[in-house]
């Protein structure tokens, strides 16, 4: 919630300071959205094996499978994201996230995260941290 308040705190000060992809202070805030909206069904690195998503029917996406990475364009990944599941005719359990439309940067900065978990991509980079956040988070 920090890095989420911090970023909110830096787009209300004048003049307007702007995010570059890969600040760390921008890599933290979607890292910490990832913990606590995603990996709870697509698991701690996005393999589809969160606690919550286990019990989901389909079962929610492996971010690791190398097909469906080479079948998906970012802009179906942001429209994902902000939207959720149901506004592109996927899963409605994934549910939207109105509050990231105006963050396009933000935005990219999670689909960088959801692309680390390709074959030969660092996923390692994903939060140590996501498996703890998972089993806190409640189910969607």
């Amino acid at each position: 919630m920090g890095a989420l308040l911090g970023l909110a705190l830096v787009a209300a000060c004048e003049p307007r300071v702007e995010l570059k992809p890969g600040d760390p202070e921008l890599v933290r805030a979607a890292r910490q959205i990832f913990d606590t909206r995603c990996a709870n069904c697509h698991g701690p690195h996005g393999r589809g094996d969160g606690p919550a998503g286990r019990g989901l029917s389909p079962r929610p996406r492996d971010f690791g499978d190398p097909a469906w990475q080479a079948s998906v364009d970012d802009d179906r990944l942001r429209r994902v994201i902000v939207g959720g599941g149901a506004a592109v005719g996927l899963s409605a359990h994934m549910q939207a996230n109105p509050d990231l439309e105006g963050s396009p940067v933000l935005v990219g900065e999670l689909i960088r995260l959801v692309r680390a978990c390709a074959p030969g991509q660092d996923s390692k980079g994903m939060s140590e941290r996501a498996g703890e956040n998972a089993r806190a988070a409640p189910s969607p």
